[in-house]
């Protein structure tokens, strides 16, 4: 008897692409990277630091990655709690906005404590150097999209 073996990704399941149109994905993933770029090159200028262009090459990719499954690790979080609560638009339920806080939250945090420990490892900068980018990066890319309503998303 013979058994057919799939193998599924864990992580990012093919199917999440047919939730959003290709268009949509075109654009999310590069916006996501120029958002995190800029993220990152205005704190290294806010902060007055050497060496940007170095620091940028050495360490956006894993910083956008790092941004995209932070995202998607918030947004896995918010779909249960939506659920839980029947909760499908953020702005028609008064306490939506609550629902969606905590996978916000939970981005934000892996943002900062990823980049903290991953993004900064070749870039010779001081550790007080790379809290502050990872600050930054946490506060200003976290997924506050989630707090728009569902309408907005479609196209």
């Amino acid at each position: 008897m013979k058994r057919d073996i799939k193998l599924y990704n864990v992580l990012f399941p093919i199917r999440m692409f047919y939730l959003l149109p290709t268009a949509a994905w075109l654009i999310i993933l590069p916006g996501n990277f120029l958002i995190d770029s800029l993220v990152l090159l205005a704190a290294m200028a806010f902060y007055h630091y050497d060496n940007k262009k170095t620091v940028w090459k050495r360490s956006i990719l894993r910083i956008w990655v790092i941004g995209f499954l932070s995202d998607l690790l918030g947004a896995a979080l918010t779909f249960p709690l939506m659920l839980l609560f029947e909760s499908y638009d953020t702005f028609l339920f008064p306490g939506g906005q609550l629902i969606v806080l905590p996978g916000i939250a939970l981005a934000g945090v892996l943002i900062y404590a990823l980049n903290k420990t991953i993004s900064f490892k070749n870039c010779g900068l001081e550790p007080g150097q790379i809290r502050r980018l990872s600050l930054a990066l946490a506060i200003f890319t976290a997924p506050y999209t989630m707090l728009w309503p569902v309408e907005w998303l479609y196209f």
